[in-house]
């Protein structure tokens, strides 16, 4: 049996490229409680089990004079931000490495650290908790694997939907054969065994799929990427046509679309996107995946933020 060891994180704080801002302010910076949603999210991973070094990436004077600020500076190493998320990563791996930031990310291909995963969070899901972090590092399978992406289903976040006369958030879900589900923001990978990892980047870029712009922008490099993304193109079409389908009334049409792409299909089409072994690895708590991209999405965590934070506490998984 295979035992779970510690690995270390990449928290990504940058502001630069296709970050998105809220109330004209980098999201991790923004108080929740009286606290940033930096430190809310820091503080998860670290009373994490099995998370050892955290390396955050982003404005280093700001962060590190936060840290101090709310005592979480120790066993923390921060590094300033390059010019883009894929560059804060690589940056955020090396150093997650033990190793200086000047050493350059493809010069350890090949090398001892080939098959080192770590954990990568964003800054803006306040709601994470430590099971969770646990849950998704224990379930997802790196001797296997290149790379793990977390998700939740519909029938968790479905809690944290508005109700009648309480404000919740209802995001958009992806439509797989399986399930109806959302990216919930944790990813786990062995990036120097990426052939592609560039185009994560673009994934992220275009990571707001119900505008026009994005997807034919999305489409266009599909195509032009050639044969390798086939697969990835027919499986991008469908998932959108099937939400096409449901956000316009035709819930039948959609469920008969979504009834072509599986599971397995979805992972086989990012794997060839990114030239990587993928996985793809269920949590079942719900705050990961509910990150504050709008101010309208804060200000409901803001309000119902003991009571969702006390929902996970008491959930068994």
């Amino acid at each position: 049996m295979l035992t779970t060891k510690k690995m270390n994180a990449v928290l990504l704080a940058g502001d630069r490229s296709a970050s998105i801002t809220v109330r004209n302010d980098n999201k991790a910076f923004l108080e929740l409680h009286g606290v940033p949603l930096l430190i809310h999210v820091l503080r998860a991973l670290r009373a994490a089990e099995y998370v050892g070094m955290v390396v955050i990436v982003g404005p280093a004077t700001r962060i590190r004079e936060i840290l101090e600020h709310h005592g979480e500076s120790d066993g923390v190493k921060v590094v300033e931000q390059r010019e883009n998320m894929i560059e804060n990563f690589k940056v955020g791996y090396v150093v997650s490495l033990g190793l200086d930031e000047s050493v350059a990310f493809w010069d350890l291909k090949g090398s001892e650290h080939q098959h080192t995963p770590v954990l990568v969070a964003p800054s803006d899901i306040p709601l994470l908790t430590p099971a969770e972090v646990d849950e998704f590092i224990v379930c997802s399978n790196m001797h296997e694997y290149d790379y793990s992406i977390g998700i939740t289903s519909n029938d968790v976040l479905s809690h944290y939907h508005p109700t009648e006369g309480r404000s919740g958030i209802q995001m958009i879900y992806f439509h797989v054969k399986e399930d109806l589900m959302r990216h919930n923001n944790l990813h786990i990978g062995k990036p120097l065994s990426f052939d592609h990892l560039d185009y994560i980047e673009k994934m992220y870029e275009w990571r707001y799929q119900t505008r026009w712009a994005n997807i034919i922008r999305m489409l266009f490099s599909l195509l032009i990427h050639g044969w390798r993304l086939f697969k990835s193109l027919r499986i991008f079409i469908l998932m959108q046509i099937s939400l096409f389908y449901d956000r316009h009334g035709h819930p039948k049409l959609s469920d008969r679309l979504r009834s072509l792409v599986g599971f397995n299909r979805l992972a086989e089409g990012i794997g060839n996107a990114i030239g990587a072994r993928v996985q793809i690895v269920y949590t079942h708590f719900g705050g990961a995946a509910l990150d504050a991209d709008n101010e309208k999405d804060l200000a409901v965590i803001e309000e119902r933020y003991e009571e969702w934070m006390e929902h996970q506490r008491n959930l068994h998984v």
